[in-house]
């Protein structure tokens, strides 16, 4: 019989959320928690959960239901975590969203979020890159050995 759990087990999760390129920590942010849909669109996932940061800009740790961790010990089992997407808020600062962000089982994970202030009209000063979506890219190598093709 085979030994592989098929019940879902959890990971846990704590936002950082900060300014001034991670220099100060942002109090009173507000982290939204969704499912991730596969074509990455934002605002299609449902919201699982919220949070928001303490005087340390952190969350509280969260839990958040993956895949079993021995999924991973054998190729062709499926995928060894699960996917979120996070969207981060806060009064004076441009929203900040991450898709496709990874969560394994066992495992408590830091989500750094570095948040720019707006200008006084409402708009971001200049352009940054860092302001848009941040898409975590799958690794189809997590995924088993057979889409490594040097093994």
């Amino acid at each position: 019989m085979d030994t592989l759990n098929s019940t879902a087990g959890y990971g846990y999760m704590i936002v950082r959320v900060t300014t001034a390129r991670g220099a100060i920590p942002l109090a009173n942010a507000t982290v939204y928690v969704q499912n991730f849909f596969p074509d990455g669109t934002l605002g299609k996932g449902d919201v699982i959960a919220v949070y928001t940061t303490n005087a340390s800009g952190l969350t509280e740790k969260f839990a958040l239901p993956a895949p079993p961790r021995n999924l991973s010990l054998s190729p062709g089992n499926g995928k060894s975590y699960a996917t979120y997407n996070l969207t981060v808020a806060a009064d004076g600062y441009g929203t900040r969203a991450y898709v496709n962000v990874p969560v394994f089982e066992g495992i408590t994970a830091i989500q750094n979020v570095d948040m720019i202030p707006l200008s006084e009209n409402g708009q971001a000063d200049r352009f940054d890159p860092r302001s848009s979506v941040t898409l975590e890219i799958e690794n189809p190598y997590l995924e088993s050995s057979e889409a490594n093709p040097d093994e």
